[in-house]
């Protein structure tokens, strides 16, 4: 008998972790599981539906384009409705804050659906009116005890943020994996990507991710900032869109910045990127367990996180750990020049992420091992 799984609040604005993370689940499906994807946000690229379509993936919207407190009824309505014609064995809701699983999580309970599955993918918030948010995700989260069957996070820092009244042994981690094989280091693609960038001869230092508060580009055009004044020959390639994209783009030609800096966009062929890259950075001002940093580590860069960055997100040697202050942004600048310096080799990356089971396929077992366990 099929296992028919609802994945929720799913989309693929900016191209994010989870949109990620649920596709490579989706393409490494065993035949018995049945996975469809209820859509909070509208897709923004009509391809990306009709790829999960190929796949036997069905994608439907539930949300709401009006009043946001208007949008959490009508979500919450749609999802039911769905829900109880679906006939669905498990609902998996992916989320950043605590309202947005309890909306959906009280729509699949009222859906009489067995097993809802609550997924943290974050430890802070993002945009706008931040100590709002803040409030009403732990109003929420205190009601997350009484709608879930199983609690599922990305990392230690994430199942703090959202499960602080869930006892730690309920409490699934499953890791963010990645395809090991596309990401693995190639010398032929990376000489083919920085000609294509215009980096060759030159160190190239990569960020991936969505021009936004939580990934901290200002304190970024500060560490280019750090390197311009030591006179590093450098690019920072910039891969991402999002709502602060205009505002950092004005400030790195006030700043002058413009020779140090390529603003890429969204990109389909990621792993291509990270080939042409010498260094990544992320100097986030929270993450859950960032899908990116396993990305670069997958393809052999050293990393320097943020250290309000989960310590699990270490994978390999080459990772540092430093503060996002201003008096940190020195120390920016000599881990810069430590890993230019250093003689990494980066195919043997792979295997110890291998041993450590962030293979996409290891992460889609665990999503399979939560679905099958069915009362």
């Amino acid at each position: 008998m099929n296992t028919k799984v609802l994945e929720v609040n799913v989309d693929d604005l900016n191209m994010g972790g989870v949109f990620n993370l649920v596709k490579n689940v989706i393409l490494n499906r065993d035949p018995d599981i049945q996975i469809d994807i209820a859509a909070i946000e509208r897709f923004a690229n009509v391809e990306h539906k009709r790829m999960f379509q190929k796949l036997g993936t069905e994608v439907y919207d539930i949300g709401y384009d009006g009043n946001k407190w208007k949008k959490q009824l009508v979500c919450y309505w749609r999802l039911k409705k769905l829900l109880k014609t679906g006939d669905y064995d498990a609902v998996h809701i992916h989320g950043d804050v605590a309202n947005k699983l309890l909306v959906s999580g009280l729509a699949a309970k009222h859906g009489k659906v067995k097993k809802i599955i609550l997924h943290s993918h974050a430890s802070g918030v993002d945009g706008n009116h931040r100590a709002m948010k803040i409030l009403i995700h732990k109003l929420c989260r205190n009601l997350l005890k009484n709608v879930g069957s199983e609690y599922v996070a990305c990392s230690d820092l994430a199942a703090e943020w959202m499960f602080p009244h869930i006892k730690k042994e309920q409490i699934v981690i499953v890791n963010n994996g990645v395809d090991l094989d596309r990401f693995r280091f190639c010398k032929e693609i990376r000489e083919i990507q920085r000609k294509k960038l215009g980096a060759e001869g030159q160190l190239l230092i990569g960020h991936v991710g969505r021009f936004c508060y939580q990934k901290n580009h200002d304190y970024l055009l500060a560490v280019i900032s750090e390197v311009k004044k030591r006179g590093i020959k450098a690019k920072f390639l910039l891969v991402g869109e999002g709502p602060e994209e205009e505002r950092i783009k004005r400030k790195v030609k006030e700043e002058d910045l413009g020779e140090y800096v390529i603003f890429y966009g969204v990109s389909d062929q990621i792993q291509e990127l990270f080939q042409a890259m010498d260094i990544f950075v992320l100097p986030s001002h929270f993450e859950g367990l960032p899908i990116v940093g396993v990305e670069a580590q997958a393809a052999g860069l050293p990393v320097i996180f943020s250290d309000k960055i989960t310590r699990e997100a270490r994978l390999t040697e080459n990772v540092a750990y430093l503060g996002i202050e201003q008096e940190n942004l020195t120390e920016w600048a000599d881990r810069i020049q430590e890993f230019a310096a250093a003689d990494i080799r980066r195919e043997n990356t792979y295997y110890e992420l291998k041993k450590r089971k962030f293979r996409v396929r290891d992460t889609a077992e665990s999503f399979f091992a939560l679905y099958r366990d069915v009362d």
